[in-house]
């Protein structure tokens, strides 16, 4: 339970973040671009502050982690708001702030993944973690809402001072989480700890091609940053609906987490993960072809439905297959991918800004879910997951 809290309110906060520095940057007159370079920057040091998250928590365990992470959250939240309290702020300065905010996300997820096995035998692994999908969607609703009716009260400023209590409970809740004391490890240097562990995810083809699958599908999620500028320029709506749009989405993930807990999940992860592409892929073309509020609403959440049908099979397979002395070095490369979706967000500024058509990267986008997931389900390896 408090794993589950925990991780509701770490990306309640994320979403958050995100939605009033989205909004805060369009207000100031900033471009998709510089929008999506405010979400997207922090994917280089991740790269890196992940390979070696991966180490300390294979040393001292996923709990210690993801405390240190939600203190660090807490500081750039309140400063991000204190800046935006004076008058000579410049994107820039957001953009600094998000990157760390968002460099610091690489301690937590791969520590929150870690936790899971340590709390469920492996037969329960995929209902476990569509629990955890769950509080990913309690926070998606809560945390744009949120957001939005801060911003509408006073300012962005006030939401993220939001933030920053919000984090603070979620630190409180890690302390409540039970962990299995971490086996000891070989006195290695990070490195090549960081080099072992790459090697036995090399030579086992199924995390690979996990892994390769994932890396191929967050290209395609360009949608985020395109869902404020269409709020906005398209269907002219308020922050409080705004925040809606992040809700239906997060709406969809809740009734699909259910359903995956309640049913015990798929025998075959591959056909969750082909699933789970195919919803979303319909979901994000029947979003770039409305042209109303309540029909995007609809198809958001349709998209919503996919989330943890791809993100439990995923997860399920990566906690499963390693053995656990490499676990988190696992889960830190699995981050890496996931997080390498902000390079996604940066072109899904970028190809509005050139493009200017949001039904056309929109289709682009859910056609590419539905090519990516059906090619990676035929491999051999994969299919018989």
């Amino acid at each position: 339970m408090a794993l589950a809290v925990s991780n509701a309110l770490g990306f309640g906060g994320e979403q958050m973040r995100f939605a009033a520095q989205s909004w805060w940057i369009l207000d100031e007159g900033g471009s998709k671009t510089e929008m999506g370079v405010a979400a997207g920057l922090r994917v280089i040091p991740v790269i890196i502050i992940s390979l070696y998250a991966g180490v300390l928590i294979d040393r001292i365990g996923g709990k210690r982690v993801l405390i240190v992470e939600r203190m660090i959250l807490i500081v750039l939240a309140a400063i991000t708001g204190a800046i935006l309290l004076f008058d000579h702020v410049e994107i820039w300065h957001i953009i600094i702030l998000a990157t760390l905010a968002g460099s610091t996300i690489a301690l937590g997820e791969p520590a929150t993944q870690t936790l899971v096995p340590d709390a469920v035998p492996d037969d329960l692994l995929q209902p476990a973690n569509s629990m955890n999908q769950l509080g990913n969607a309690l926070g998606k609703t809560f945390g744009p809402l949120a957001a939005g009716i801060l911003i509408a009260i006073k300012s962005a400023a006030l939401a993220l001072f939001g933030l920053a209590v919000v984090y603070g409970v979620a630190m409180l809740a890690t302390f409540g989480i039970k962990a299995k004391p971490k086996p000891p490890v070989e006195s290695e240097s990070a490195t090549r700890q960081i080099v072992d562990g790459l090697q036995y995810m090399m030579k086992d083809p199924l995390l690979c091609w996990t892994l390769l699958m994932a890396l191929s599908v967050i290209f395609f999620m360009m949608y985020m940053p395109i869902i404020p500028v269409y709020a906005r320029e398209v269907l002219e709506v308020d922050e409080v609906k705004f925040g809606w749009m992040w809700g239906a989405l997060a709406i969809g993930q809740g009734v699909s987490a259910l359903t995956i807990a309640s049913k015990g999940g798929f025998k075959r992860r591959s056909y969750g993960v082909l699933s789970g592409s195919l919803v979303f892929g319909i979901g994000m073309i029947g979003f770039g072809l409305s042209e109303t509020y309540w029909v995007s609403l609809v198809f958001l959440a349709i998209a919503g439905l996919g989330f943890p049908l791809w993100g439990t099979s995923v997860v399920t397979l990566l906690q499963s297959h390693s053995a656990v002395e490499y676990r988190g070095r696992v889960l830190a490369v699995f981050t890496i991918v996931l997080q390498g979706s902000s390079l996604a967000w940066i072109l899904g500024g970028v190809s509005f800004d050139v493009l200017g058509s949001f039904p056309t990267v929109l289709i682009c986008i859910g056609g590419g879910w539905l090519i990516v997931g059906a090619t990676f389900v035929a491999s051999k390896d994969f299919r018989n997951a």
